[in-house]
């Protein structure tokens, strides 16, 4: 897959591209197969919810601990328009499953940017990152769907600060202030990004976002691919590689049909 022109300006002007449906029903069923056991997981690449001990908020480093994950951050329609984006060779930052389980065990994240912890924590030298958000489950209106500002990537790095409940939990969360996030969503409004599972969303690192707690039955999963340039290698910080990816070797896309079982 490769970008058009529009599209190339879209993401410019709103920080973000949404691809409903861009993996088909049975590569969707082969993701949705590994998530069990990544939830299952009781080590440090696992992160609780705050108020649910039981419950994963985060999977960091699925693309490492399950194939079919794997594959899917080497697919081409996904790995190709990151490079164009970018104007670079990519390699994964980071990965992470947020499996935003239902009847409030999935709970809010603030309006954040992803990249300041990436610059503070890890030594990132630019912004030049997409995640991109590949919707395990169906994201609807009543699941907490991902919530984004658009444009308020083209305001740069925003003023911050760590949450105190995250501090140490391998989730870092930069929060935006009230009076700064009031002023960004009135002069940009605020959009969710909605559709089936299987499709994908490549979002600007810089883009605010953010999400309310899953108080319905159903579970709202999302895995986030984070693709740095190669030229915007990490140049410092000790997290452990689960966080903080220290091999910045190009990535190659493999067959577009890797997922679906035809090829296996």
């Amino acid at each position: 897959m490769r970008l058009d022109e529009s599209q190339l300006s879209e993401y410019q002007e709103r920080g973000y591209l949404f691809f409903a449906e861009l993996l088909d029903a049975t590569e969707v069923v082969a993701l949705q197969a590994e998530v069990p056991e990544l939830l299952r997981r009781h080590g440090p690449e696992v992160v609780r919810e705050r108020e649910e001990d039981e419950a994963a908020r985060l999977v960091f480093g699925a693309h490492a601990l399950s194939e079919p994950f794997r594959q899917l951050s080497l697919l081409p329609r996904i790995l190709l328009p990151c490079r164009q984006l970018l104007d670079d060779d990519v390699y994964l930052h980071q990965s992470r499953l947020n499996p935003k389980q239902g009847f409030g065990a999935g709970a809010s994240w603030d309006w954040h940017q992803d990249y300041p912890p990436w610059q503070k924590v890890d030594g990132m030298p630019q912004p030049r990152c997409v995640m991109a958000a590949v919707f395990i489950d169906d994201c609807t209106p009543v699941t907490s769907p991902l919530l984004v500002v658009p444009g308020s990537h083209r305001h740069g790095l925003m003023d911050s600060s760590v949450h105190p409940d995250t501090v140490g939990r391998g989730y870092d969360l930069m929060q935006i202030d009230q009076e700064t996030l009031t002023a960004l969503a009135t002069d940009n409004g605020i959009e969710p990004l909605l559709g089936p599972a299987g499709s994908v969303c490549l979002i600007n690192c810089n883009l605010v976002h953010g999400s309310a707690t899953n108080v319905s039955p159903w579970r709202r999963a999302i895995m986030y691919l984070i693709y740095n340039a190669v030229s915007n290698a990490c140049v410092g910080g000790q997290r452990d590689w689960y966080h903080h990816n220290r091999d910045a070797t190009p990535l190659q896309p493999i067959s577009d049909n890797s997922l679906r079982p035809t090829a296996a």
